[in-house]
């Protein structure tokens, strides 16, 4: 039986596009461990971790988890695609908030740390694998997060991330910790 809990939106989260209510319920049995099957919701270790609740800390093994969250995003990519193509912009929202959530987490995760929204910017801007402008792309997709643009720009900043990801992996090819 797994338990429901209600907690709080950490400050180091609060962004009215990922969280309009100040409040979520996440099942915490869920994040005791990864399991890429958990439906998409945001940032649910941050959220646990934030709250001081016990669960697995997924930047801790970052660059483990990078290759299958570029894998959702190639699903959702794909849905995108189709529904920009048949000019069903308004339908991309929900998909579109999953994207920048996968992006975020990747770049986060890749640099051993849990996302941090509120000073988004900042942190991107910190980080050394990133692609060229990254923090300046990701505001320009947060504020029109359902328009074609920022799906194209989304889709180039993953497109250049997993380069830039292949190439760390190379590179720490022999470094168990990562």
């Amino acid at each position: 039986m797994t338990q429901s809990i209600s907690l709080k939106v950490p400050a180091e989260l609060d962004h009215p596009f990922f969280f309009p209510e100040k409040e979520t319920i996440l099942e915490k049995e869920c994040y005791t461990g990864w399991n890429g099957s958990i439906p998409f919701e945001a940032f649910p270790y941050e959220i646990l971790y934030y709250n001081n609740v016990v669960s697995y800390a997924p930047w801790t093994k970052g660059a483990m988890h990078i290759k299958e969250l570029l894998e959702k995003w190639k699903g959702i990519d794909t849905e995108c695609s189709i529904l920009f193509s048949e000019r069903k912009a308004g339908r991309t929202l929900g998909l579109m908030k999953q994207g920048i959530g996968l992006f975020l987490n990747a770049v986060f995760w890749m640099h051993g740390k849990p996302v941090v929204l509120s000073d988004c910017r900042v942190q991107i801007e910190s980080f050394y694998n990133i692609p060229v402008n990254a923090a300046e792309r990701v505001s320009f997709i947060l504020a029109r997060p359902a328009s074609f643009h920022s799906y194209r720009q989304l889709s180039e900043l993953f497109r250049e991330f997993e380069k830039l990801y292949v190439k760390f992996m190379i590179i720490n090819k022999n470094n168990r910790n990562v």
